[in-house]
């Protein structure tokens, strides 16, 4: 099982430099937040803001702050097991793809490690597996455009009344329609339109069950410029018209 021993999140003057030749006995991942510089064969080299550091047991750590002020996201992780797939670059700093994933998912683990919860070890092992499985995923493929469609997709989520369109979408990309339309398809094993639905679908069963507005002002603020359309989409997402959801969950 993967377990912690220590984390936090610190942040230091432009002094800050480490060197430990024999790094630490345990793992030692560093989600860094500014600028920095770290050490490679061929001397000191510069980061920029959000990349991670991940270091074996014993591997020698040797880093700095970049001119300002340096902050990390930091644990030293035991585990009976190898953590990374072989061929893994530990000790070498990987960009975070959609960063703000791994800052949100590391402060729900720094949240549990000082909550001293029942089923904290367990909680803790399975947070920490999904932290260092998004990191293997980004360095097996480190697509620049990647990080942008990421931030698009959960805009789309965050945001359902907006009136999305592929071609908007492509252009805020800086690329075509068609190639944006392949794209999406790779990264997220769905369409575009596809999932513009589904975040209205998903924002209109919050707003059924938590207010009291109509099927037409719930349509209206889901983006739906006709409720006809609305509950036809609706239902063929969740098989029951808006009405009769509500009726069930309230």
């Amino acid at each position: 099982m993967i377990e912690i021993t220590r984390m936090g999140e610190t942040t230091h003057d432009e002094n800050f430099c480490v060197l430990r030749e024999k790094g630490h006995p345990v793992y030692l991942l560093l989600l860094v937040k500014t600028p920095a510089l770290f050490e490679t064969e061929d001397g000191f080299s510069g980061t920029p803001a959000d990349v991670a550091v991940l270091f074996q047991p014993g591997q020698r750590h040797s880093y700095r702050a970049a001119g300002g002020a340096y902050t990390d996201c930091w644990m030293h992780i035991c585990s009976p097991s190898p953590l990374m797939f072989e061929g893994f670059p530990f000790g070498k700093p990987i960009p975070l793809q959609g960063a703000d994933r791994f800052y949100r998912l590391f402060r729900l683990i720094l949240d549990e490690f000082f909550s001293n919860g029942k089923n904290a070890k367990a909680v803790l092992h399975s947070l920490t597996a999904a932290l260092l499985e998004m990191l293997s995923s980004g360095t097996e493929s480190r697509d620049p455009l990647f990080g942008g469609f990421l931030a698009l997709r959960e805009e789309v989520f965050r945001n359902a009344a907006a009136q999305w369109t592929a071609g908007a979408a492509a252009k805020r990309l800086g690329i075509c329609c068609g190639y944006f339309h392949t794209m999406y398809k790779k990264y997220f094993d769905t369409t575009f339109l596809t999932d513009v639905i589904r975040a209205r679908v998903q924002t209109a069963e919050e707003l059924l069950v938590s207010s009291s507005d109509s099927v037409e002002r719930i349509a209206e603020r889901c983006g739906y410029m006709s409720v006809e359309h609305f509950i036809r989409q609706f239902r063929s997402i969740t098989g029951t018209t808006p009405a009769r959801y509500r009726k069930a969950m309230t």
